[in-house]
């Protein structure tokens, strides 16, 4: 079997390619990441909380009808709409790299030295007929 430079030269492009659209795919996930918004409600609506994708709240918001509620309810629905909107970013945060990951999985192994050394052997030997 004749495998010339050709082919390598084929390989080391299809590499980069991949590479390419790998690093594409990488930096769309990084972007999709920084505009997560999750959303959380409690108290039938009246509270509305936003996490971004770190799990910081962003907003919080209050129907003035919560002023109804007593403080030890309405501090427990503050928290269920805060842990609703971290839970919904995450769940985005964990799809985005998900996705991520999986689009980037079919990578070829990395080329090292192994690789270079076994293809010098193997042109060398076609050239010198052995």
């Amino acid at each position: 079997m004749n495998v010339g430079f050709d082919d390598d030269e084929g390989l080391l492009d299809q590499i980069l390619e991949q590479t390419r659209e790998a690093m594409a795919r990488l930096r769309e996930a990084q972007t999709a990441l920084d505009r997560i918004a999750g959303e959380g409600k409690a108290a039938d609506g009246r509270i509305i909380a936003t996490s971004d994708g770190r799990g910081g709240i962003t907003e919080l918001w209050f129907d003035p009808r919560v002023k109804r509620l007593d403080h030890s309810a309405l501090g427990k629905e503050v928290l269920t709409a805060l842990q609703a909107a971290q839970s919904d970013a995450e769940r985005q945060r964990q799809k985005i790299v998900s996705e991520a990951l999986e689009a980037t999985a079919t990578m070829p192994e990395p080329l090292d030295e192994t690789f270079v050394r076994r293809r010098v052997e193997q042109v060398t030997h076609e050239i010198l007929g052995k």
